[in-house]
């Protein structure tokens, strides 16, 4: 029973340690590192999300925020991508966020389950489909809840992993998640640049925990 305590254990580490392996689970979101309207650092950007100023405004979310908590859960049997959480964010005006009314806390619960399947050829998980098969919607600073859909560049809409060649997305070498929204009523044209843009870190269960924990007590009584 003891060795197999360990042998479980062993194998828990083993699949914690290889971080752009996509498994069914919760996973913790993050600011990708190479965002173009950076800074600040961001995982989520919708430009034009109000049209605050007259001009082309950006609007980005800091998913490292002290107050931010963005999730995703990821079922490989059923499979759906759910994008969800609160974030701090705002108008963007280059190294922080505008000081007014939409600056703050928004909530976002986006589902794809319409085209999620792994990468032909490859490790990764996208949900490829035509635009607006998938929608979600955020609420705003200001108490909009404000409609999302999903949009196609052409080859799909969503992407989670590290691409092709295992090497990481735009320098990143964990697990991204990137893909393209629109924001509005049904029938609004894509803005660009609305998209996706995070890093994503599996939340071990508290059973794999528990489990770890066990195998290493064990191993330590051994050696004793």
């Amino acid at each position: 029973m003891k060795t197999s305590v360990v042998l479980s254990a062993l194998a828990l580490t083993a699949v914690a340690a290889n971080a752009a392996t996509i498994v069914s689970g919760t996973y913790a979101l993050a600011n990708h590192p190479d965002g173009n309207a950076q800074p600040p650092q961001y995982g989520l950007r919708l430009d034009e999300l109000y049209n605050a100023t007259g001009s082309h405004d950006i609007y980005t979310f800091d998913f490292n925020h002290a107050s931010s908590n963005m999730k995703m859960d990821v079922n490989l049997v059923a499979n759906t991508i759910r994008i969800y959480g609160t974030t701090y964010g705002g108008r963007d005006i280059g190294g922080g966020y505008a000081v007014d009314l939409d600056a703050g806390a928004y909530t976002i619960d986006f589902l794809y389950n319409v085209g999620v399947s792994g990468v032909p050829g490859d490790d990764d998980v996208w949900a490829n489909a035509a635009s607006a098969s998938n929608f979600g919607t955020i609420t705003t600073a200001r108490g909009d809840v404000i409609r999302l859909e999903d949009k196609s560049d052409g080859n799909y809409l969503f992407r989670l992993g590290d691409e092709n060649n295992d090497a990481g997305h735009r320098g990143f070498a964990g697990i991204s998640g990137w893909g393209w929204l629109t924001h509005g009523p049904a029938g609004s044209a894509h803005v660009n640049a609305s998209d996706w843009l995070f890093t994503a870190t599996l939340i071990p269960a508290p059973s794999s925990l528990a489990l770890l924990g066990l195998g290493g007590l064990v191993a330590g009584r051994r050696r004793r």
